[in-house]
């Protein structure tokens, strides 16, 4: 093999990414590993091979760039850059991300040290880091979901907040709530937060609270860049991944204040496609990623395979990667409820007994019937788990013709 690792990237529309995955290669020590970059681009509209050709073609000659002229998603891309690949080692890694220094030596000496490996999954944490500020009221606090953060503007994200009523113009905060705001473009100056609006109900009681640091409940407020320093704190994405006991999946440590209590190798039940190593004849032997998942769940369905061979995951958490999360497609938004929920049923029907799977797809039933006929959810959510369940019967018939014995295999 040329290369120790080949490090496959799938892009739709990410060129606003690209400067930050790209800046994170540059300063790679990589000694000891060899090592290219396949960078597939699923017939994207934003000039993203374009840029990347001009600015860093020149930087890295073991670049690939491969075009698709249609969009594969993230399975069928990832399938596509692979046969592309030359490393003896595939990384599958999301454009949303940048990856820390010793990221690529890392995986590479876990590969050696371990050799049940199946995957290996990075460490994935946000990619800003956060300040945490809390609300001191006797009652309610209303504020805007629009802040502007040092001169961008941002909509504040329900997953880095607890105790608070999400509204659809503002949010109700109450004395026990929490705000993680992003440092975005944090400068020498410090860090200016300012709220659309603010609507308190005591002038005297009513302020932020950051640590020590205790504000007046102003519309703007501006910390300085030691207050910044001092209380910054970094949120876990993905210290590897599960399935509970709805069959869905989630995020080890999601949103965790990372105090290294992820700092330990252990072993998982399935890996993040995010950040994640598998080597490449493992990888041709299970036939890749199944395509038809499009994206979401492609990488549980792959995780479950790999174990019935035989092998074993693993969490490596020493190789971090910051990661936006959800960089190519919205979460919540009709196109991912409709792949979120489609998705589960496939990967139930492909890695677990019929009696299971009948009995999760008659629930899928029934909460699509409630959801449609009982809630106040938006017609298009509706209208994507309706299609789902639609979505999912289209795709029966060729898994049915795969047998119940080859149920774990493409």
């Amino acid at each position: 093999m040329p290369y120790n690792i080949s490090i496959v990237i799938v892009n739709y529309n990410g060129k606003r990414y690209i400067d930050n995955l790209f800046q994170s290669f540059i300063n790679l020590d990589v000694q000891g590993v060899t090592y290219e970059i396949v960078f597939v681009d699923n017939n994207s509209s934003d000039d993203s091979v374009l840029y990347l050709t001009e600015k860093y073609q020149d930087l890295f000659p073991s670049l690939k760039i491969v075009k698709s002229e249609k969009n594969l998603g993230f399975a069928g891309g990832n399938n596509f850059g692979v046969q592309f690949a030359e490393g003896e080692y595939v990384v599958f890694l999301n454009n949303d991300t940048a990856v820390s220094k010793n990221w690529l030596q890392e995986l590479s000496l876990f590969s050696e040290t371990h050799s049940d490996i199946g995957i290996v999954s990075s460490k994935l944490i946000f990619f800003y880091d956060f300040i945490k500020l809390n609300i001191n009221t006797h009652d309610k606090v209303f504020l805007s979901k629009g802040v502007t953060i040092n001169g961008q503007k941002y909509t504040i994200d329900p997953k880095f907040t607890e105790n608070v009523l999400y509204g659809e113009n503002d949010i109700t905060c109450f004395g026990h709530t929490t705000i993680y705001v992003p440092l975005i473009n944090v400068e020498e100056t410090g860090l200016n937060i300012e709220f659309d609006f603010v609507r308190i109900n005591n002038s005297n009681i009513d302020s932020w609270v950051i640590e020590d640091e205790i504000l007046p409940m102003t519309k703007s407020f501006t910390l300085t860049e030691n207050v910044v320093s001092a209380n910054k704190l970094t949120l876990v994405q993905n210290a590897g991944s599960g399935i509970n006991e709805k069959f869905d999946g989630y995020d080890i440590g999601f949103c965790e204040v990372d105090k290294g209590q992820y700092n330990n190798v252990y072993e998982l039940d399935s890996s993040c496609g995010a950040a994640m190593m598998i080597n490449k004849g493992l990888f041709d032997k299970v036939g890749g990623f199944d395509e038809r998942f499009f994206m979401y769940y492609e990488d549980t369905d792959l995780s479950y395979r790999i174990k019935k061979l035989g092998f074993k995951l693993y969490f490596c958490p020493t190789a971090v990667v910051r990661h936006i999360h959800t960089g190519s497609s919205q979460e919540w938004s009709p196109f991912f409820v409709y792949h979120i929920y489609r998705n589960k049923l496939i990967f139930i029907y492909k890695n677990f007994p019929l009696p299971i799977f009948c009995k999760q797809f008659a629930r899928y039933v029934w909460h699509v019937l409630k959801e449609t006929l009982t809630t106040r959810q938006k017609p298009a959510l509706k209208k994507a788990k309706i299609k789902a369940l639609f979505g999912f019967i289209k795709l029966l018939p060729f898994y049915i013709k795969k047998g119940k014995t080859n149920r774990g295999v493409l």
